[in-house]
C-alpha cells in the first residue's frame, strides 16, 4: 500500500479547489514524479470530507492501476488523474497524491486568465468562444466525444463508473488529435466501493429516484453532454442538433437521456456512429447539377480562365483573412482513427517517487478492448512496496510473466500466460483484412485499420514481455522462446503493413488492389506461419509435460 505522511511534503503552489462541493484544496508538489513519469498534485482534503471518507476504499482505489496489466494501467493514467498514494497525518487519511493535470489541457483567456479546460467552456455560443479564445470545428467536437466514449467503455469494463460525470470534470485538448483528461477520480465508483459520498453536478443530475453511479447513469450523462456540446449549449435536452448532423447519433442520443436505463445504449455502442459521422463530415457533397450548368454559363459569358468551381451545397463560403473562428457549422482538421494511446519504451505504472524514482515493467499498449484481467502490483510480477516520505520500495520480478524462478514448470505457465494474452487477435486482423480486401464500407475499413495497429502493438508487448521470461529449465527453452518471439514480431509486421494498405484502399469499389503494402503483410505473414507452427510443435509436447493447453498455431 502506497502511503506518505504529510510532514515529508514539501506544497508548492495552490491550484485550486478539487471535487464537487470543495472537497478540499489542490496544491503542486515540486520535484516528485508518479512512475518517474508524471509531475504530482496533492489533493488535501477538507474536514468535512474527511469526516465522509471510507478509508479502506480510498486504500482499494490506491492498489487499483498497480494491480491492472502494464499496458491497461499506463492505458488509464494516460487519461485520468487517478489516485497513486494516500497521504497520512496523526488523525490518519488527509488527502491523496495525483497526476497533475497535463499542459495540453488548459485554456488561456485574455479575459479570466489560465483555467483547466473543462468541457462547460464548450458548451456556448460562437460568440463566447471568441471572446476566451477557443477556435473548435464540428469535427472536432466529434472526436472529443469519441476519445470520451472510448475511455469510459474502458473504464466500464474495468469495474469503474464515473457517477458524477459533468463537464467540470472532463477536460479538452484540441488540436490534430482532440482528447479527453477526466479529474477527481477519487469521486469514481471502483468495483462497486465508493470512497467518497456520491454527489451530482447541477444540471447533470439523473431522473428522480434513480440510483447514483452506474454504468447507465453514465450512459446518460454521456449521453447529455453529446447534446450540448453540439448545441453549444449549457442545459439544452434537444436533439434536434444531434439528428440534423447524424440519424444514427440522433436515436442514440434521444435513448442515453431517456428515462428508462433500460433502453439506454452502452457507451461502446457510440463508437462506429461517431466514426461514421466524422468520415461523413470529411467527404464532401456533390454540387447541385443546375448550380453547375449555372457557374459554366456564366464562366463562359465571362471568359474567365481560372473560376473558382461551384462550392456542394451546405459548404460555406471562404474565409475573408479576418474570419472568426470556425464553429459548430464549419468543418476543418483530419479525423484521426486511432485506437487506444500506443506506449513503447515506457515503465510499468508504479509506486510514488521523486524525479529519479524508477517502476518495473516494460513496453506496451493499451488492447483494443480494455482487458480485466489483474496482473500482481505494478502489472510486472512484483510486489508494492512501502513509502516514507514518498520514496519508493518494491519487490519481484520483471517480465509479462509473474515469475522468473528457475523450474520448468513455473517457466511453462509464464510462456502459456502471454499466449493466452494473444487469443481473440487473429479474429480480428482476419475480419479487418477481408473488409478492406472487400472494399467494405470507408468507416469499417478504416476501424478496421485502427484495429490492425492496435493488434500490432499488443503482439510488441507480448515480444518485450517475453523477453523477461526465463526459460533456461525448459528443453530447448530458448529455441522455443527465439519461434515465439519471431512470430509475434512478423505477424506485428504483418499488420502494419495491412493497415496501411487499408488505409490507401479505403473507399474503393469491387476488389482492392494489392498493393506493396499489402505484399509486404502477406510475406510477412508466411514467415509469422512457419515460426507458428515450429513454435507449436515444440511446445505441445511441453504442454502435455507440464498439464497446459495445447497451442493451435493460428491463435498464436
Amino acid at each position: 500500500m502506497t502511503k506518505v505522511r504529510v510532514e515529508k511534503l514539501t506544497k508548492g503552489d495552490k491550484l485550486g479547489q478539487g471535487g464537487q462541493g470543495g472537497q478540499g484544496t489542490v496544491w503542486a508538489l515540486p520535484g516528485r514524479k508518479i512512475n518517474g513519469e508524471w509531475p504530482v498534485a496533492y489533493k488535501e482534503y477538507s474536514a468535512v470530507c474527511r469526516d465522509e471518507l471510507d478509508g479502506p476504499a480510498l486504500d482499494a482505489m490506491v492498489e487499483f492501476v498497480p494491480g491492472l496489466p502494464t499496458e491497461t494501467g499506463l492505458w488509464l493514467c494516460e487519461r485520468l488523474a487517478w489516485p497513486a498514494a494516500v497521504v497520512l497525518d496523526d488523525r490518519g487519511r488527509c488527502g491523496i497524491l495525483m497526476r497533475l493535470v497535463p499542459d495540453g489541457f488548459f485554456i488561456d483567456s485574455p479575459q479570466a486568465g489560465r483555467n483547466l479546460a473543462g468541457f462547460q467552456f464548450l458548451l456556448n455560443d460562437e460568440g463566447y468562444l471568441r471572446r476566451v479564445g477557443i477556435s473548435i470545428t464540428v469535427e472536432q467536437r466529434l472526436q472529443l466525444l469519441l476519445d470520451l466514449s472510448r475511455t469510459l467503455a474502458g473504464l466500464h469494463r474495468l469495474g469503474v463508473v464515473v457517477g458524477d460525470l459533468s463537464p467540470k470534470n472532463v477536460l479538452f485538448r484540441l488540436g490534430a488529435e482532440p482528447s479527453c483528461f477526466l479529474i477527481d477520480c477519487d469521486a469514481m465508483r471502483v468495483d462497486g466501493r465508493d470512497a467518497l459520498d456520491q454527489r451530482e453536478t447541477p444540471d447533470w443530475s439523473l431522473p428522480q429516484g434513480e440510483p447514483l453511479a452506474t454504468g447507465r447513469g453514465d450512459s446518460y450523462k454521456f449521453g447529455l453532454l453529446v447534446v450540448r456540446l453540439l448545441a453549444g449549449e449549457q442545459d439544452s435536452r434537444d436533439t434536434g442538433a444531434v439528428g440534423a448532423l447524424s440519424a444514427d447519433l440522433g436515436r442514440l442520443a434521444a435513448a442515453a437521456i431517456g428515462t428508462d436505463p433500460a433502453r439506454r445504449p452502452e457507451l461502446a455502442d457510440w463508437e462506429r456512429p461517431l466514426l461514421r459521422a466524422i468520415e461523413e463530415l470529411r467527404t464532401p457533397s456533390a454540387p447541385d447539377p443546375d448550380e453547375v450548368a449555372a457557374w459554366i454559363g456564366a464562366t463562359l459569358a465571362a471568359g474567365a480562365q481560372h473560376p473558382a468551381p461551384p462550392r456542394p451545397p451546405g459548404t460555406p463560403a471562404p474565409a475573408p483573412p479576418a474570419a472568426t473562428p470556425p464553429g459548430p457549422g464549419r468543418v476543418l482538421a483530419t479525423v484521426v482513427f486511432a485506437g487506444l494511446l500506443v506506449w513503447a519504451g515506457v515503465k510499468g505504472v508504479s509506486a510514488l517517487g521523486d524525479d529519479s524514482g524508477t517502476g518495473s515493467g516494460s513496453s506496451g499498449s493499451a488492447p483494443a478492448a480494455v482487458s480485466t484481467y489483474r496482473s500482481t502490483p505494478y502489472g510486472s510480477g512484483g510486489t508494492s512496496g512501502g513509502t516514507t516520505g514518498g520514496g519508493t520500495t518494491g519487490g519481484g520480478t520483471t517480465g509479462g510473466s509473474g515469475t522468473t524462478a528457475v523450474d520448468p514448470v513455473n517457466q511453462a505457465k509464464a510462456i502459456d500466460l502471454l499466449l493466452n494474452r494473444n487469443d481473440g487477435t487473429r479474429k480480428v486482423v482476419t475480419s479487418a483484412v477481408q473488409a478492406a480486401d472487400g472494399c467494405g464500407n470507408t468507416v469499417d475499413v478504416r476501424y478496421g485499420a485502427s484495429q490492425l495497429r492496435q493488434a500490432a502493438a499488443g503482439r510488441d508487448s507480448l515480444v518485450a514481455r517475453l523477453q523477461g521470461v526465463d526459460t533456461s529449465a525448459l528443453p530447448g527453452g530458448a529455441n522455443l522462446a527465439a519461434q515465439l518471439s519471431s512470430a509475434w514480431t512478423a505477424s506485428a509486421a504483418a499488420d502494419r503493413a495491412f493497415a496501411r494498405w487499408a488505409d490507401d484502399v479505403a473507399g474503393c469499389d469491387g476488389n482492392a488492389p494489392h498493393t506493396a503494402d499489402w505484399n509486404e503483410g502477406y510475406n510477412q505473414s508466411q514467415v509469422a506461419t512457419a515460426a507458428k507452427k515450429a513454435f507449436a510443435a515444440a511446445w505441445n509436447p511441453l504442454a502435455d509435460r507440464y498439464g497446459l493447453a495445447h497451442c493451435d498455431p493460428d491463435a498464436i
